[in-house]
């Protein structure tokens, strides 16, 4: 699970066996086959996480189609999904249907072929339809909400750091509001707002478009749906590419390893800042900048700073964009500028950059229903404070946020069905795309995927820092854009 998302702003974003077979099927239901969609314009864009929508291609159509709420009960009623689609400018060289979907959960991917036009491989996109949909809960697909307030949405409170004292009083009291806010406000259709029933989504969707098998390429979060879908699924994927992948638990214990994520990635930004001491003057060494962040925080904690707008920089706030800023290297002048605030307490130029400081209520509702629903999370508050007190001795750079309490464990409903587990038998067809250096999917959760299933994946690692491989580094390019067109693996 990721707070933010790759390619629009940071990630947290955001978020179970590895046992060999899968526990959950796709059960045969009584429903007649989608129809064939009818193309047409699209509706409004949904905001991300910052706030804004991805670009919309003024190629780019839309359809929608009716999909069973619940895949087990067919006879609970319909919600509508809304697809979108781009078509390949060179028809003739065209081998498929690429569905493309961005990370979260809780992101609209509606627009997001507009977005990957932009970093796909001209081969690729010669070859392609690309494919978007927003997920069932998410923007213009049934969306479900929590009605919460801009205090109760503010984008460092989706990073649970307990208080200063290691405390997590707080963070309980704001999962317990958040679970009974949008059970309040959407009610038992949260509990069908899961990875498998977007996995089962998207096989009607394949079906609706008249094809046997469909590619898929997901970031973040959605590695995990192509994960269930290709378990689900196996003779209906065609390629899966799953880029910066989540452990194949899913995203309760995704959001686990955070921390091991920045103790990861934190280096390149020390470097970054230690390159630049004669300026920033924040350390001269990657060692001594980590032990600056350390104690700037311990003092934001105890007294914290008061800024010329009324907002206050505490510990908690330094944390986050820190970890947040570490998503991508455009992001380290904003984490310089933070941290120099920090340091001397006034404000130095603004570098321009940005991070939300609200998340969309609809964002945070379908977050936190997957997260929530694809598995079973403790419910003792100890259990929580256990694990935050352990994460803060482990890992001081994030302070215990990654074992902190989330609206799960107060959520009003519980998991409909087990967690898919990995299916290692069937097609070799996935390819995993991964930095070796990743604060909110680490590599070694990208490894366990890859080992999960067996014969049927390869993976690509770059030496490089960041969530989101780089599409334009050759060391990515090749392999993904050979895989697509020619079905062939690396090893």
């Amino acid at each position: 699970m990721t707070a933010f998302m790759r390619r629009t702003a940071a990630t947290g974003g955001l978020l179970l066996s590895l046992a060999l077979l899968p526990t959950a099927v796709a059960p045969p239901t009584a429903e007649a086959a989608p129809a064939a969609l009818s193309w047409g314009a699209c509706p409004a864009p949904t905001p991300n996480a910052d706030g804004t929508p991805f670009p919309r291609d003024p190629r780019q159509q839309c359809a929608t189609l009716r999909v069973p709420r619940d895949y087990r009960h067919p006879r609970a009623g319909t919600i509508t999904l809304t697809v979108s689609r781009i078509r390949t400018a060179d028809p003739a060289h065209r081998r498929g249907d690429l569905v493309v979907v961005p990370g979260g959960p809780g992101g609209s991917g509606l627009d997001y072929p507009g977005q990957a036009v932009g970093f796909l491989p001209p081969e690729v996109l010669r070859s392609y339809d690309l494919i978007g949909f927003d997920e069932r809960g998410v923007g213009n697909s049934t969306p479900v909400h929590c009605d919460l307030s801009a205090e109760d949405r503010a984008a460092r409170l989706n990073y649970p750091f307990p208080g200063p004292d290691g405390s997590i009083t707080a963070n309980l009291d704001h999962a317990r509001r958040i679970a009974d806010a949008c059970a309040a406000a959407s009610g038992p259709y949260l509990a069908d707002i899961t990875t498998a029933n977007s996995a089962r989504d998207l096989d009607r969707i394949r079906t609706a478009l008249g094809v046997r098998r469909i590619s898929y390429l997901g970031t973040s979060y959605a590695t995990y749906l192509g994960q269930v879908y290709a378990s689900l699924f196996p003779t209906r994927a065609d390629h899966v590419v799953l880029d910066s992948t989540e452990v194949p638990s899913g995203e309760q214990l995704g959001v686990r390893m955070f921390s091991e994520g920045a103790e990861d990635s934190f280096p390149a930004l020390a470097r970054y800042l230690a390159d630049r001491d004669s300026t920033l003057h924040l350390g001269a060494t990657p060692e001594a900048v980590r032990a600056g962040y350390l104690r700037l925080a311990a003092d934001l904690d105890r007294s914290p700073l008061v800024l010329p707008d009324g907002r206050t920089l505490d510990g908690v706030s330094l944390r986050a964009v820190v970890y947040s800023s570490l998503t991508a290297p455009r992001y380290y002048p904003l984490a310089a500028h933070v941290l120099q605030l920090a340091s001397t307490r006034s404000a130095p130029p603004s570098t321009g950059a940005s991070l939300p400081t609200v998340i969309p209520d609809n964002f945070l509702a379908a977050q936190d229903a997957v997260l929530c629903d694809d598995s079973a999370w403790p419910r003792d508050p100890a259990e929580y404070a256990a694990r935050t007190a352990a994460d803060r001795r482990r890992y001081p750079l994030t302070d215990g946020m990654g074992g902190n309490v989330w609206p799960c464990a107060f959520w009003h409903y519980a998991p409909k069905e087990p967690p898919v587990r990995p299916n290692p038998a069937g097609p070799r067809n996935m390819l995993l795309l991964q930095n070796r250096y990743d604060p909110a999917t680490p590599y070694s959760g990208a490894r366990k995927t890859r080992d999960a299933f067996g014969h049927r994946a390869a993976m690509v690692t770059v030496d490089a820092t960041g969530h989101g491989v780089d599409f334009a580094d050759p060391h990515i390019r090749d392999p993904f854009t050979t895989f697509l067109l020619t079905d062939r693996l690396p090893g």
